[in-house]
């Protein structure tokens, strides 16, 4: 999540700031852009995934680089999101993007959600535990949210690029575990997606990253972070702690349920969730009503109560599909088997 206050990692920095834009001025052009590595141990697309992109509208209203909506206003980096606060737990690193020299550190905050201390508890600290490193020709990246006792440098230290940093956390004014990455030149906020981009500006197709991370990082948009099928109703804090395994129906479950957690939605977004048997008839549906703005994260459940026979043995199937304008631009199949109930289980 962006700090909207200058955070005191800033400050530790050193780095003045100065007044003309990347690439606005003659020694901008002459230097060499730095070039990024990806900055977290994890497949993008996969075991991580991009919530939010820099923010390229100086209004009110927010856009990313590529003309979407998955940023929010004012947000001034990168947000690299873990699936779930059980894949945050089990360590994921965060990796420096480019050979530095660390320039300031925090370590020793707690982490926890903002949903449920409030931003005061964080004032001044919105980065929570994190670090700057320090480049050449006046660039840094700023790594925020890391995990709590993770920071593996020190002020002053040489890093090299893929070096680990620390650990993904949920430190400082976040809601979610991610890592939360800031590229400067010269003191100003710079798109790694888009460098050379003016503000209001979108569509670049300039980047900072190397060839490795840019093919790892295409734009994604309706991204499926969790999904799966669960015997209770789940709330968004139970998705966070879901275990793999943890309550998947069986044959003598008093209910089968199906879930779906996505981000970056879009204004028109209408979901359709089914559940059906495995002779194909419908067990439950629910269809939502187009969106009016974009959502940045969302959960759609269904379910049905064992019926008095009990479970017909056989495949599950669950259908998540997202259409606008008429057309289907998402669609998730998933299914689960369920077996015979033992003789003892059976209602």
């Amino acid at each position: 999540m962006k700090t909207r206050l200058v955070c005191r990692l800033q400050r530790l920095s050193g780095v003045a700031m100065m007044v003309f834009a990347l690439f606005g001025s003659p020694t901008a052009r002459a230097q060499a852009p730095l070039r990024l590595a990806l900055p977290i141990d994890c497949v993008p697309g996969q075991s991580c995934f991009v919530q939010n992109y820099v923010d390229h509208d100086p209004t009110s209203v927010y856009r990313d680089y590529a003309c979407g909506a998955q940023s929010y206003d004012g947000h001034d980096g990168t947000d690299f999101r873990v699936p779930s606060l059980v894949a945050q737990r089990a360590g994921v690193a965060v990796l420096a993007a480019a050979d530095g020299v660390v320039a300031g550190v925090r370590d020793g905050m707690k982490d926890v959600s903002i949903r449920e201390t409030g931003k005061e508890a964080v004032k001044d600290r919105e980065c929570g535990n994190g670090l700057v490193l320090r480049h050449a020709d006046g660039w840094e990246t700023q790594y925020c949210h890391l995990a709590q006792g993770s920071v593996a440098v020190r002020r002053g230290q040489t890093v090299r690029a893929g070096e680990r940093l620390g650990s993904v956390g949920l430190s400082g004014l976040t809601e979610f575990p991610h890592l939360h990455l800031t590229v400067r030149h010269q003191g100003k906020a710079v798109d790694p997606f888009a460098p050379a981009a003016e503000a209001g500006q979108c569509g670049t197709q300039q980047t900072l990253w190397n060839e490795a991370a840019a093919a790892a990082l295409p734009y994604r948009r309706r991204v499926l972070l969790n999904h799966g099928f669960t015997d209770r109703v789940l709330s968004m804090n139970d998705v966070e702690n879901l275990q793999p395994g943890e309550a998947v129906p069986t044959a003598s479950s008093p209910a089968v349920l199906v879930f779906v957690r996505m981000i970056g939605l879009e204004p028109g977004d209408t979901a359709h969730l089914q559940l059906r048997a495995p002779d194909g008839a419908l067990l439950a549906e629910k269809r939502l009503p187009a969106l009016e703005r974009g959502q940045a994260q969302a959960l759609t459940q269904i379910g049905r109560k064992r019926p008095a026979s009990g479970w017909p043995p056989g495949v599950y199937q669950a259908e998540y599909r997202i259409t606008n304008d008429g057309k289907t631009v998402f669609e998730q199949r998933f299914p689960l088997r369920l077996d015979t109930a033992p003789a003892a289980a059976r209602p």
